[in-house]
């Protein structure tokens, strides 16, 4: 049995608007996994973006 998370749609678009023209495309679709996997794991929208900015830093 697999659990559903609600992801409401505001956090989908503030982290989709952060990430828009600041990374290549390669980058920015990592940045956005990244922060969809936050998101699912039920930090907020700030919080993913601020975790995933962690680790595209960390991966440089």
């Amino acid at each position: 049995m697999t659990v559903k998370n609600f992801v409401p749609a505001e956090y989908i678009e503030q982290v989709m608007e952060m990430s828009r023209d600041v990374f290549t495309k390669e980058e920015e679709l990592e940045f956005l996994k990244s922060c969809l996997f936050y998101l699912q794991e039920g930090f907020n929208a700030q919080q993913a973006i601020e975790l995933s900015m962690v680790d595209y830093l960390v991966d440089m």
